[in-house]
C-alpha cells in the first residue's frame, strides 16, 4: 500500500483512511498460518482483503474463497475485483482465468447480482480472448471416463482444526500433493461441495482410493449441475498446471506431482485437459 495500487485509488476516491490498510495493519488481521479472506465492515464501501500470496495464481481457490466470504455475509449485491487493473510485466493469464471461472460459477457461492473485474486497458483484448475461450470450454461436455472411480473399502476420517485447515491444506494441495488434495476435499465437503468434488476428483485421478469413496458419497448430495461444475474445475486446474510446467515453474509443485505429470498417466490427463 506504499505506492500506487488500484486499491489505493478506491480508498482515495471514497475518502477511506488508508492507515487501516497498510501492510503492518493487515498483518494483524490475517493469520500467518495461510490464506484467509476478511470483510472490513467499518468502512463504506466495505473492503475485502486476503492474505498475500507470492503469485496471483498460486491458489486456484482464492477467487472462490473471496466469493464465499462475501456470500457468507449475505448482504452484498455487487463486488469489484481490482487486482488486474494495473499490471506490471506480462498479463497473469492463469490468475485471470481462475477469477473469471469463479465469476461464471458465482451463483453457487453467494447471492451477488453483479461482479466487476477491472482490467488494465493495455490488456483488454487479451483478457477478452481468455474469457471467450473459457466460456467456450465450459460449454463442452465432459467425457464419461474423464474421472473413473475406483473400488475402495477405506474411509479416511481426518479431523482438522477449522481455523488452519483450509489455509494449510490449500498451499499443499496446490503443489499437487495427493494426500493433501484428499484432505482438502474432505474438509470442503460440508461447506463447499463443489470445491470438495474438484479436489477429490484430482486426488482420485492421482490414485487415492479414499478420494474415490468420498466422491461416491458426495455425489449423492449434489445436483447434476453442481457435479458438472466440480469436475470442470478439476479439469481447468490440470490445464493451469500444464501451463506452469511449460513455463518451467516446476519448483512450485511437489516433485512427485511433476514426475507424474510427465509420465504416461500424466500425459493422458494432459491431453484431456488440452482438449
Amino acid at each position: 500500500m506504499d505506492g500506487f495500487t488500484p486499491m489505493n485509488a478506491v480508498l482515495v476516491a471514497h475518502q477511506i483512511e488508508r492507515a487501516h490498510f497498510t501492510n503492518k495493519t493487515l498483518e494483524t488481521y490475517h493469520s500467518a498460518r495461510g490464506f484467509r479472506t476478511l470483510v472490513h465492515e467499518d468502512v463504506s464501501p466495505n473492503v475485502i482483503t486476503s492474505t498475500e500470496t507470492q503469485k496471483w495464481d498460486s491458489i486456484s481457490d482464492a477467487p472462490f474463497e473471496i466469493l464465499s466470504t462475501a456470500g457468507a455475509v449475505g448482504k452484498y449485491k455487487s463486488l469489484c475485483f481490482t487486482q488486474f487493473a494495473f499490471v506490471q510485466g506480462l498479463f497473469p493469464e492463469i490468475a485471470f482465468r481462475q477469477l473469471m471461472l469463479a465469476a461464471e460459477f458465482s451463483e453457487h457461492f453467494g447471492s451477488l447480482e453483479k461482479i466487476t473485474v477491472d482490467v488494465d486497458e493495455r490488456h483488454i483484448e487479451q483478457a477478452k480472448e481468455i474469457w471467450q475461450d473459457l466460456k467456450r470450454r465450459l460449454c463442452e461436455p465432459l467425457t464419461e471416463d474423464q474421472f473413473a472411480e475406483q473400488e475402495v473399502t477405506l474411509v479416511d476420517n481426518v479431523q482438522l482444526d477449522p481455523v488452519t485447515s483450509t489455509a494449510f491444506l490449500l498451499e499443499r494441495a496446490e503443489n499437487g500433493d495427493v494426500k493433501f488434495m484428499t484432505q482438502l476435499g474432505q474438509h470442503y465437503r460440508n461447506q463447499t461441495p463443489i470445491l470438495a468434488l474438484k479436489w477429490l476428483a484430482l486426488a482420485s485421478v492421482r490414485g487415492s482410493k479414499v478420494a474415490s469413496l468420498l466422491i461416491e458419497d458426495l455425489e449423492h448430495k449434489m445436483t447434476d449441475e453442481e457435479k458438472s461444475v466440480g469436475y470442470k474445475l478439476s479439469v481447468f486446474w490440470f490445464a493451469d498446471q500444464i501451463k506452469k510446467i511449460e513455463a518451467h515453474r516446476d519448483s512450485e509443485m511437489a516433485p512427485e506431482f511433476v514426475a507424474w505429470m510427465k509420465s504416461t498417466d500424466g500425459l493422458d490427463m494432459t491431453q484431456e485437459a488440452r482438449s
